[in-house]
């Protein structure tokens, strides 16, 4: 059945078209309005336009659903939104105005889909205006496949576009997907360019959006300024050659860092603690592709991604000690990361180790053991990656001076000061050494004899073994292994199973320590080159444990 209003309303069609094929642009609000209001009883189907949103350090494709029905005017905006999406609606009243266009007289619902995940954020404005100009037929996209252009952003009262964290995981997302283009403000089309195979569309304005949907204007991919893409990263001066009279610990800290192990160094005051823990970025192995991504993800949702290029190099935090719980292991409103996952793939380094408030360092017991952290909160939860290695420095004792002429603290007052680092943190830490006092006789030198370049050497030695051994087990260090790789890759002999059992009884070790133990020793195998663990790899692994040995013999 034909309707009586189908003829004035194919002739307004065919005037409005013909009057933008020859004034581009014109902003005929007259007739897009009355094209709108005869075909709005007709319409059944919204228009929706391809977005991303992101959860946790991830990116998800969401749908931004706009349909105008009969009713009062208003904008209504479903879908789990938060307060910032919410004010989305003034926004893109006053954003309307400025452009030329008409706010529809009718009732606007906004669906953000999928709708029982919570948004937070302006970045969904842009595919909302959008959204609401095409189902007004104010905007008519011309441009081939713009069904397929995915859009993020903020956008101002004045028409511009605004910037944001976090579009780092929604360009890799849209490539999971298979999308081919995205649509993003100029101030973050840096960071989103850092992914290859999609095209990134900048755009300053609301405006070029809409020129480039109707035909009007080419936008090309963006490429960044001065690109130095993924390269590697120079660790930022010193090199272990620059550490003098302590040969004898570094051996260890390769070790750390070839099993991924956690280290706790104990000294004087000025011993070196702190200058070796530092130093520890230049031995660390390369980051894969993978992990410059997951990392990078990381940092872009933190607003910590300069947006010129990927964090190819691994992190090193060194957060002060008055932090709180929240910051370390992340929290506030919006449940976001902390240090512990900006650490992630890299160095989380606690100097003076017993100045942290022990609320602050029970919270690391989780995440040591799990590798990650979930973050819940009302209107949220979280969850975020926290595989890092921790390592920490401290004093002998409240004065700094224990075990020397100098040091007048009380037995009392030095237990004390070490049960600030309460027994479960203490027993989750692998290796505990001692860092002397470096005589005068070595302490003119210049230099020492065992530089960067060859302590990396043997943690790229053993990562290599261990990357062999493990091959599809899902792990990549010797730190990472469950009792089914001990049981398989372990295998002590008689001799050493009984050195082990017999200082597993005479220092009371716990399970946990035990195990560690035995990771430890399968790392300075590797390092060794053996396919076997022997008596002096355990024996190395067994004298890694200074501080507790020391408490439980005092």
């Amino acid at each position: 059945m034909t309707s009586r209003l189908d003829e004035p309303m194919n002739e307004i069609r065919h005037i409005f078209r013909h009057a933008r094929e020859i004034f581009p642009d014109i902003r005929s609000i007259t007739a897009a309005t009355c094209v709108y209001w005869i075909e709005g009883g007709n319409r059944t189907m919204a228009t929706v336009i391809r977005s991303l949103g992101i959860a946790g350090i991830g990116g998800y494709p969401l749908g931004v659903e706009v349909a105008i029905i009969a009713g009062l005017p208003g904008t209504t905006i479903v879908g789990l939104g938060d307060s910032a999406v919410k004010e989305a609606k003034d926004r893109m009243e006053a954003c309307t105005e400025v452009l030329g266009y008409a706010y529809p007289t009718r009732k606007v619902v906004v669906n953000l889909s999928p709708s029982d995940i919570r948004k937070r954020g302006a970045y969904l404005d842009l595919p909302m205006l959008v959204g609401m100009l095409i189902e007004s037929a104010q905007v008519v996209p011309r441009k081939d496949g713009w069904e397929e252009t995915a859009m993020v952003g903020g956008i101002s009262t004045t028409g511009k576009l605004v910037g944001f964290g976090g579009v780092l995981p929604m360009a890799i997302q849209a490539r999971k997907m298979g999308w081919k283009r995205l649509v993003v403000p100029i101030g973050c089309a840096d960071e989103a360019s850092l992914v290859s195979d999609i095209e990134i569309l900048a755009c300053r304005t609301v405006g070029e959006v809409v020129a480039y949907l109707e035909g009007r204007l080419h936008i090309g991919s963006h490429r960044r300024e001065g690109s130095r893409g993924p390269s590697e990263q120079q660790a930022k001066g010193g090199d272990y050659s620059d550490v003098v009279g302590h040969e004898e610990i570094l051996p260890y800290l390769a070790a750390a860092v070839a099993g991924n192990h956690n280290l706790l160094l104990v000294g004087l005051p000025g011993s070196g603690k702190s200058m070796m823990a530092r130093l520890l970025p230049t031995i660390l192995p390369p980051m894969d592709d993978d992990e410059i991504l997951e990392v990078s993800s990381i940092y872009s949702i933190a607003g910590e991604l300069d947006g010129q290029e990927l964090m190819s190099a691994r992190p090193f935090r060194s957060p002060h000690y008055n932090m709180s719980s929240n910051a370390l292991i992340g929290g506030g409103p919006n449940a976001t990361p902390g240090e512990v996952t900006l650490a992630h793939r890299g160095i989380l380094f606690l100097d003076e180790l017993p100045e942290f408030s022990r609320k602050t360092l029970e919270s690391l017991r989780l995440p040591l053991e799990d590798r990650r952290v979930t973050i819940s909160r009302v209107n949220q939860t979280n969850r975020y990656p926290a595989d890092f290695m921790l390592v920490a420095a401290m004093n002998p004792c409240p004065c700094g001076y224990g075990g020397t002429n100098r040091c007048e603290c009380t037995p009392y007052a030095i237990r004390t000061y070490r049960q600030r680092v309460s027994g479960p943190v203490l027993d989750r830490i692998d290796m505990q050494k001692y860092v002397g006092r470096v005589e005068f006789s070595d302490g003119h030198l210049m230099s020492g004899t065992v530089s960067s370049a060859q302590l990396r050497g043997m943690v790229m030695q053993a990562r290599g073994r261990q990357s062999h051994r493990f091959g599809d087990d899902g792990i990549a260090t010797n730190s990472e292994m469950d009792s089914s790789h001990l049981r398989r890759y372990c295998t002590l002999d008689d001799d050493c199973a009984a050195l082990l059992q017999r200082t597993y009884e005479r220092d009371h070790l716990s399970v946990r320590a035990r195990y560690k133990t035995i990771r430890l020793a399968r790392t300075f195998a590797d390092i060794d080159g053996s396919d076997r663990i022997g008596r002096p790899h355990l024996l190395h692994a067994l004298f890694s444990r200074d501080l507790e040995r020391g408490m439980h013999h005092a």
